[in-house]
């Protein structure tokens, strides 16, 4: 039986080995950190307490936009979470991170190679009694290397693979949210739409009604034709502002068609007129709810992948231990291939150690650490801006609402004013133009009115975003 000699003498390698498994327990560079701020005492509108939480106690995602009991809203953001495209791409990009992590974990297992080979060689003899060798050969071996992870550098590179998954999976997440959220708002401002929809064909019928009246009364001689002109424009200007509605609604049904995955052509969104009240707010909002925020979440996992990523530029300081061996059958007839003794194996072992390019080597440990640097920022960038956004919204909430019932007293007293000045008129004691103003007067007041309450609808849905969908 032949053997091959071992690449290397292994009889040192028994005493070293415990030294190298115990450096081998802790892989180099540093662990990963969530990045230190320095938060405010509290929001505006509570008390905060800002803790880290493991992945098993992560919120999961709540179907937030049912909160509002609306029947066609929840279709819709069902219809948008199911067949959006931006959506589809997120999630093949979640797969394309998956299957990366997956590929990062294989380095953890040996490389084992079959490597079937047949090979006829002639050599040529010079000088006295010249000739020619021609030689045939046949191997079958199977090759096995290991790299053993001395120094943590595969560890490290699966430990960035999968920060950069979870850090997609909640790209998705936070896309997911902003599908929906803009889904839910956009139905908002088209239910303001059918509400102005609504009251100006309500204006329009009392105008018309007027103008009929005046139209006789102008006929008896009782007003001048300035009365009924007057009419006439009011008549005119509310069936053009009812047409431009039109065009609004259009334009917010094709956006709903878009967002949901479809084409716009032929889209419809049943109408209706009905603006609810937005979902109560606690009165307390602890700022650990910000944990939800898929965008918060995704930018801690960054800054993970980003350390990990240091670990493994430092590991490549440090000499790569390698373990080969290699087994199999050679012979120069192929019908000996299998034979006894065309047995043939190998062990060893090499160390590569670097010693030209540290230059590069530093370079490159300093870019990574550069970027786990811009990595942190970034997140302290994300939690200010989240904080931001939930203050806005909190108080934006309280603002709109005390706005809501000025606006409301502001309508009943149009509606007051408009009712008083038609009856005046009719008791002959006004021109007809100031019906006209009182009646105007009131369309605003309740077109106003309309707006504040879809504005509400709104930013309801933006404090569901900036907190991570719900407050529970």
């Amino acid at each position: 039986m032949s053997a091959r000699l071992p690449l290397l003498n292994l009889a040192p390698l028994p005493a070293v080995l415990p030294l190298l498994l115990l450096t081998a327990c802790q892989p180099v560079g540093p662990d990963h950190k969530t990045p230190a701020m320095d938060l405010p005492a509290s929001f505006s509108d509570g008390g905060v307490r800002w803790k880290r939480q493991s992945a098993e106690s992560q919120p999961k995602p709540q179907s937030w936009w049912r909160l509002f009991g609306d029947s066609t809203l929840n279709s819709l953001v069902d219809r948008g979470l199911s067949n959006n495209q931006e959506l589809a791409g997120a999630s093949a990009r979640l797969q394309q991170a998956r299957d990366l992590s997956r590929a990062a974990r294989t380095r953890f297992f040996p490389a084992i190679a079959l490597n079937a080979n047949g090979e006829r060689t002639q050599s040529r003899f010079r000088g006295p009694g010249g000739g020619s060798l021609l030689q045939n050969n046949y191997s079958v071996p199977i090759d096995f290397s290991y790299e053993i992870d001395f120094w943590g550098k595969v560890r490290r590179q699966v430990e960035s693979a999968t920060a950069a998954e979870a850090a997609s999976r909640e790209s998705l997440n936070g896309m997911r949210l902003s599908i929906a959220g803009e889904i839910a708002q956009t139905y908002w401002a088209l239910r303001a739409v059918d509400a102005d929809r609504k009251l100006l064909d309500e204006t329009l019928a009392l105008r018309r009604k007027a103008l009929d009246l005046l139209t006789r009364q102008r006929d008896a001689g009782a007003i001048s034709d300035l009365d009924l002109s007057r009419a006439q424009t009011e008549v005119s200007t509310a069936e053009s502002d009812r047409i431009g509605l039109d065009r609004d609604r259009v334009e917010l049904v094709n956006a709903l068609a878009v967002l949901t995955g479809s084409a716009a052509t032929g889209s419809s969104v049943p109408e209706s007129s009905k603006l609810p009240g937005p979902p109560s707010i606690p009165g307390s909002i602890p700022s650990e709810l910000l944990r939800q925020r898929p965008d918060i979440r995704a930018a801690e996992h960054r800054v993970a992948a980003a350390n990990a990523d240091i670990g493994v530029a430092t590991a490549m300081f440090y000499p790569s231990i390698t373990l080969n061996a290699s087994g199999g059958f050679d012979a120069p007839v192929f019908n000996q291939l299998f034979d006894a003794d065309a047995l043939v194996w190998s062990l060893g072992a090499g160390i590569s150690q670097p010693i030209s390019g540290h230059g590069l080597l530093r370079a490159q440990r300093d870019a990574a650490v550069s970027a786990h640097q811009a990595a942190s920022a970034d997140y302290r960038q994300t939690v200010l801006v989240a904080l931001r956004e939930v203050e806005n919204a909190l108080q934006g909430t309280t603002i709109l609402a005390r706005r809501e019932k000025a606006q409301q007293d502001a309508v009943n007293a149009a509606r007051k004013t408009f009712d008083l000045s038609s009856k005046r008129f009719n008791a002959g004691l006004v021109s007809f133009l100031d019906v006209v103003d009182s009646e105007r007067t009131r369309l605003d007041a309740e077109r106003g009115l309309n707006a504040i309450r879809a504005e509400r609808l709104a930013i309801s849905v933006s404090l569901i975003k900036s907190l991570g969908g719900e407050w529970r």
